[in-house]
């Protein structure tokens, strides 16, 4: 064999050993190798005094609070829900002139049919002397127009003197329900309608009064 051959064979065994080696490293650094779990951002504790954002994507949205309990008055009344007031004040133990006061502010509480119910309560126990607790009703136009017509009716059945004054009331306000009606009983009663000139409804208002006495 000669010198070169020998030459290039230890050469070739060199390096035979040394990839035989680097092999060896690298398929032992493989073998030891294992996965890291993955890196969690750490979690973020509240101290006391301090608060973390809200995540806006899933924070739930707040509900509508539930409705409120209508105040009484606010909302249409049943008969039945009125009869039970209305019962309470009847069955007391209060003088009659004492439960009209009570239903006269039972009235302006109430509406609906309950309201027509303790109008007509009213208009029963209330007496000429106490007129004042109707009286305000019957002149007001905003009053429920079915209490309206209980008042009325019963209007129609006191004395003159008392209707008088709250004819001519009625009568001078266009606005009010009854007016008309209002009109066509004093124009029966005066034999002629003044139309809108109130001092001749007036005049003859006066004189009939005085006829009265």
């Amino acid at each position: 064999m000669s010198q070169d051959s020998s030459g290039k064979n230890k050469i070739l065994l060199v390096a035979a050993t040394l990839g035989l080696l680097a092999a060896l490293y690298f398929g032992w650094q493989y073998a030891s190798w294992e996965p890291t779990a993955p890196i969690q951002a750490p979690k973020t504790v509240e101290k006391s005094g301090t608060r973390t954002e809200p995540n806006l994507l899933n924070t739930p949205q707040p509900t509508t609070p539930a409705a409120k309990k209508e105040d009484l008055g606010q909302r249409l009344m049943t008969a039945e829900e009125g009869d039970v007031l209305i019962d309470e004040i009847l069955r007391s133990d209060k003088d009659i002139p004492d439960m009209a006061r009570d239903l006269h502010e039972l009235v302006k509480k109430l509406n609906g049919e309950a309201q027509v119910n303790a109008s007509q309560h009213l208009v029963n126990l209330t007496s000429d002397e106490d007129y004042g607790l109707i009286a305000g009703f019957l002149v007001d136009p905003k009053t429920n127009p079915e209490v309206l017509d209980v008042l009325f009716s019963d209007l129609m059945n006191r004395n003159r003197e008392l209707q008088m004054p709250l004819f001519m009331n009625i009568l001078k306000n266009s606005q009010h329900p009854q007016s008309e009606e209002v009109r066509n009983v004093l124009t029966i009663l005066a034999g002629e309608d003044y139309g809108n000139d109130w001092a001749a409804w007036d005049k003859w208002a006066m004189e009939e009064l005085q006829a009265q006495q």
